[in-house]
């Protein structure tokens, strides 16, 4: 497809509007979604908003968001990988997600009496270090830790992929592997036991990955429809049984958020040469992790520290929403940009200390 550059600075620019739409439609799902309801159903609203509103029922949980985040990680990582080695990306990875997340679990400890209260080291440090599948660990963060354990095993499984070589030299066998991957999943018990959201979301970030792949024709259109299909087929066979509460159309109205999911996800990517990166979207899309770990535990905590708000036409929401933002761009800047800056130098250093020739 022919059009404008969609890079800036090596960023690729249709990925940071569909962050931008990820985190949005999360914080819409998670904080405003009975707000939203209330106006679907008020005979009394304008009859244009209620519309638009009743338009939105797959996003309105946030799951659409969630699997979107999947979709432009196992799209960006699959490109990641064709230039960096095991090792630095690792680093990179390790540095990008997990001091601000530290810094996030630490803050729910002080902000939260009840967690507080069942405060252990051996949980903390299952908490600290994303490992609380594999212990039942009670989540800290108001429950979006599962996202990033994905992630974490994401980043394993490919670095893995990387050391071996196959995400640079032998690319075209990454589609039969993703099959396996999946197929070895779906006949395997559903893992956590006890909500199964590995197996039932997991596989979205190959679908990104073959999203990737096959925009670079390293897989044809046959293979990405295969294993698109058994994505989704692998997606609704195991949230019928794990949580089946989804395809309840009484209960969350938006049990086809991953069909919605990927229909964004490809209306950006096919226009994506068309898409340019302007500041003011780099700068939201640089806030979206820190927006993620925080607005869970920490907009509700600033909303009670507001009490009666002063400013009576704003409403205590909206009130909160504009401190968490304007906190999170400190927390951004101070502490997620430095953490990542440390990590190049780690990296600079492990390169001086390590045989060219082995890793990198």
């Amino acid at each position: 497809m022919a059009g404008k550059n969609n890079t800036n600075n090596n960023r690729i620019a249709f990925l940071d509007y569909l962050r931008i739409f990820a985190f949005s439609s999360v914080l819409i799902g998670h904080q405003f979604r009975g707000w939203l309801i209330s106006l679907q159903q008020d005979p009394e609203i304008h009859p244009t908003p209620r519309l638009i509103a009743s338009a939105l029922p797959h996003f309105l949980s946030g799951g659409a968001g969630v699997l979107v985040f999947f979709l432009v990680s196992g799209y960006i990582i699959t490109c990641i990988l064709e230039s960096e080695t095991t090792t630095e990306f690792l680093i990179k990875r390790i540095f990008r997600i997990y001091p601000l997340y530290m810094f996030a679990v630490l803050l729910a400890y002080l902000t939260s009496d009840s967690a507080r209260d069942v405060f252990s080291w051996p949980v903390l440090l299952q908490q600290l270090f994303l490992v609380g599948d594999f212990f039942n660990t009670t989540p800290v963060l108001g429950g979006i830790e599962w996202t990033l354990r994905i992630e974490v095993v994401f980043y394993v499984f490919m670095a893995a992929l990387r050391f071996l070589n196959v995400t640079v030299s032998y690319q075209k066998i990454l589609p039969y592997i993703f099959f396996g991957a999946m197929l070895l999943s779906f006949f395997y018990a559903p893992f956590p036991a006890q909500s199964g959201y590995m197996t039932s979301y997991g596989p979205f970030l190959f679908l990104g990955a073959m999203m990737y792949l096959f925009e670079k024709k390293k897989v044809g259109l046959a293979g990405l429809l295969i294993v698109g299909a058994l994505i989704f087929y692998q997606h609704y066979s195991r949230i019928v049984i794990d949580q089946p509460l989804w395809l309840d159309p009484g209960y969350q109205k938006d049990c086809h958020f991953a069909l919605a999911a990927f229909s964004v996800f490809f209306v950006a990517w096919f226009f994506r040469d068309y898409i340019t990166a302007r500041p003011w979207v780099i700068f939201v899309s640089d806030m979206t992790y820190a927006v993620y770990l925080f607005h869970l535990f920490l907009l509700n905590y600033i909303e009670g520290a507001l009490g009666n708000p002063g400013i009576s036409f704003v409403s205590r929401e909206v009130q909160a929403l504009i401190i968490l933002l304007a906190i999170c761009v400190i927390f951004v800047h101070g502490i997620e940009k430095p953490a990542i800056k440390f990590g190049r130098y780690v990296l600079k250093k492990t390169r001086r200390s390590v045989n060219n020739a082995g890793v990198f």
